[in-house]
């Protein structure tokens, strides 16, 4: 990741700390992105390793999309990373995001799977 791709400076989404502490299903994914706040363009689930939860996300807002991902190892939400959507299509967005995403998950596999084992085990 480099520097022009993240901005240090801006603020993750706020309502990043109104998500429950685990994988949210697409219906929740759809809700953020039809929601009635002025930034928010859209919000689309990204492909991840459990059908039916969302453990990454895009969220597109004005002229930036964050690429919001599930840390398990922290049983939280945050920006993995972001880039600037201003002279890019719909297509080349959701295609950079998903890559990311796929990044991401490739990177995470062994903390989830292992916060997965946690879970089950406890159960």
């Amino acid at each position: 990741m480099t520097d022009d791709e993240t901005s240090a400076t801006e603020d993750p989404p706020s309502f990043l700390s109104s998500l429950p502490d685990q994988p949210i299903t697409d219906n929740v994914v759809k809700q953020i992105g039809e929601s009635d706040h002025p930034k928010i363009h859209g919000a689309m689930g990204l492909p991840g390793s459990t059908p039916g939860s969302i453990e990454a996300f895009l969220l597109n807002l004005e002229s930036k999309t964050h690429v919001i991902v599930f840390d398990s190892t922290a049983d939280q939400w945050r920006v993995y990373e972001s880039f600037e959507t201003d002279e890019i299509s719909h297509q080349e967005m959701v295609d950079r995001a998903s890559d990311i995403a796929n990044e991401w998950l490739a990177e995470s596999l062994s903390d989830r799977i292992a916060a997965a084992d946690d879970t089950d085990s406890g159960t």
